[in-house]
Order: structure tokens, then C-alpha cells, then sequence
């Protein structure tokens, strides 16, 4: 639902194109799928984003002026990943950074590594591929806005991996979720990949303040809700994370809101026994995303029925 990608330095350096004058068509054209629908992996330990910035001894800059403006945007929107350096000394060319994204790419695996032309010849790997060349990528290709997956605990780990790494935010909105279900008992793994992040992302879980449906439909109060989430509680407390829990006028609806992108979940976040119990979800644009936040925005008090905070003080 989300990319990550290795930018090799070099994509910033006209000469490294075949021909020169392609940065300028290039490097937009990747500017705009980064911006909606990526993170990039920092290299040693960021250490790659301030090499793109660097200077040469006379104080011009080493690269094209895109640079600077690409970073500072992946920068401020949180699309910047750092990941640990993997070899001994730093890279100090383009080469270099290329095979240090390979070898994180051993380690945890990345969509694909964006190199210049000039990179690209000096690496056969499949997972290398040319910027003036991504259409003939196989893994550019297989970009998509949604996904069918099975509704199990282990897929929505897999597809939300990078999210959970990456993103400072999470707002689950799902009218059904009550831990005390079987279907949610597995809930807190799904959070539990964000107790390794320091400091850790904000947690919000909204639902419907009614329990069931049709004829046995119920409207249970505060204190039946705040029972029914205490073994959350308990595992939040455990991984040393927090969440605040919103109760709403009833909806169906259901998504997860993050400040990298918006999903929706078709059939929310439960896991069944069932094999191959499909379901579909698909990547928000930007500003729908935005406005199904602010439907649930706490400070809505005419739908908002109760609140309460769990795990962590």
C-alpha cells in the first residue's frame, strides 16, 4: 500500500543520464508518485540526504537544484526513512550508495532502488532499476492503489509493515472493534510493531458506541466499554504504548488514517479462521483522506459520545 525506495545520488546528476536535458522530465515525473505514494530509505543513517545536499569545495552545489526541493518535501512530510549503515566507511560515490541500498535490501526489503543510467550499467540486479526506465520495471509496474488480501492477523502485518515503521500516526476507524470479540482478539498485534519506535507514534481507535446489529443492536455506557477494551489496555500497557479511544454515532464505515496515507478496509480489522476470506483495500487520495479525519476529529461533540484513554499514563 505504501513503497519504499532507494534514491541513488546520481539521479540528481544530469550527466549520469544518457542524455543530460532527461533530468528534467525524469525527475518530476518521479517527484509526483514519491510525494502520494512512497518513503525513501535514508541511507546510512541519513547520511545519504545530506550527501544529495552537499557541496563541492567552491561551494556550488554537488547536484541538480531539484535535489534540495525533492528533499526538503520527503523531509517535512515524513517520507524520510534513515536506516542504519551497513558497510564500514561511508559511500562517497553513487556506486557506493548503490551497494549499500542492496545490501539493506538484504536486510529488510525495499520496492526497488532508482538509480541514474550511468548506476544502472555498473548493476545487473533486477531490483536496480534506471530512472529514464521505470516503466520497464517490473516492480514500477506492479504499483497499485489497492490490494486483496486475506483476513488474517500475519497479512495486515505484511501489508502494513512499512506504515508501521515509518508512519507518526494512527487512527483506526472501525465500528465493529471490541476486544473482547474473537475477531479482534489479535487486535494489539497490529500495534504491537510500534512499542520499537522512539518516541512512539500516536494511536487513535474510533468505533460505534453501539454493540451488534438489527434487533439486538445495544448502547452500552462508559463504563461496559471501558471493561470491554481492559485486555488492550493490558497489552498496550505492556508494550509501553498509549491509545485514545473514540465512540461515535453509529457508521459502517471503516478505514486506517495515517500521516503517510489513507486506507480504506473493507471489512475493517478483524481476522477470521476462515482460509482465504478475502477483502479489498485501497489507498486514499489526499484529499479524501483528509476529510475523513476531520469527520473524526474529537472537537465533532455532536456525534462523539465517549472518550477514553488507554494503556500508558
Amino acid at each position: 500500500m505504501i513503497d519504499e525506495y532507494a534514491l541513488i545520488p546520481d539521479v540528481f546528476d544530469p550527466s549520469a543520464y544518457s542524455n543530460p536535458d532527461r533530468i528534467e522530465m525524469c525527475l518530476p515525473h518521479l517527484r509526483e508518485a514519491l510525494y502520494r505514494e512512497a518513503v525513501i530509505r535514508d541511507l546510512g543513517n541519513g547520511h545519504w540526504s545530506a550527501y544529495c545536499l552537499s557541496r563541492d569545495q567552491s561551494g556550488t552545489a554537488r547536484f541538480h537544484r531539484l535535489a534540495a526541493e525533492l528533499l526538503r518535501k520527503l523531509a517535512s512530510g515524513n517520507r524520510l526513512h534513515p536506516f542504519r549503515q551497513m558497510s564500514a566507511t561511508e559511500p562517497s560515490d553513487s556506486e557506493g550508495w548503490c551497494r549499500e541500498a542492496l545490501q539493506t535490501h538484504t536486510e529488510s526489503r525495499l520496492t526497488g532502488v532508482i538509480a541514474a543510467h550511468r548506476s544502472k550499467q555498473q548493476f545487473s540486479d533486477d531490483i536496480v532499476g534506471s530512472i529514464e526506465r521505470l516503466t520497464s520495471c517490473e516492480w514500477w509496474q506492479s504499483r497499485s492503489c489497492s490490494i486483496l488480501l486475506d483476513r488474517k492477523t500475519d497479512a495486515y502485518l505484511d501489508t502494513l509493515r512499512t506504515l508501521l515503521q515509518c508512519a507518526n500516526s494512527f487512527i483506526f476507524i472501525d465500528p465493529n472493534l471490541d476486544p473482547t470479540s474473537n475477531n479482534y482478539s489479535e487486535f494489539h498485534r497490529l500495534l504491537s510493531p510500534l512499542a520499537r519506535r522512539k518516541p512512539p507514534p500516536r494511536i487513535e481507535l474510533h468505533r460505534s458506541f453501539c454493540l451488534g446489529d438489527g434487533k439486538a443492536r445495544t448502547f452500552p455506557k462508559e463504563p461496559e466499554w471501558r471493561q470491554r477494551f481492559r485486555s488492550l489496555d493490558d497489552e498496550l500497557q505492556r508494550l509501553g504504548l498509549s491509545a485514545e479511544v473514540y465512540f461515535w454515532q453509529d457508521f459502517h464505515a471503516r478505514y486506517l488514517i495515517t500521516d503517510l496515507i489513507g486506507l480504506v478496509a473493507e471489512a475493517g480489522f478483524d481476522a477470521t479462521a476462515t482460509p482465504n476470506d478475502l477483502t479489498t483495500w485501497a489507498r486514499l487520495g489526499r484529499d479524501d483522506r483528509n476529510r475523513i479525519q476531520g469527520l473524526y476529529d474529537p472537537t465533532n461533540v455532536g456525534r462523539l459520545k465517549y472518550h477514553f484513554r488507554i494503556g500508558i499514563a
